[in-house]
């Protein structure tokens, strides 16, 4: 099994019929996020996650 490195936890929460989750610090950094950028979720070999350009 491959060994994956953890960089953070976090929580989801439910509000109508959406959900919410909050990035950590360390995985807003680490996608190099500022307020009002958009990020993507990809499936491939997994769900994958980066900011829109």
């Amino acid at each position: 099994m491959e060994k994956k490195k953890l960089i953070d936890v976090t929580h989801i929460s439910s509000r109508g019929s959406s959900y919410r989750i909050t990035l950590p610090k360390r995985v807003i950094s680490r996608l190099n996020l500022k307020d009002d950028d958009i990020i993507a979720f990809y499936e491939d070999d997994g769900v994958k996650i980066d900011k829109i350009q």
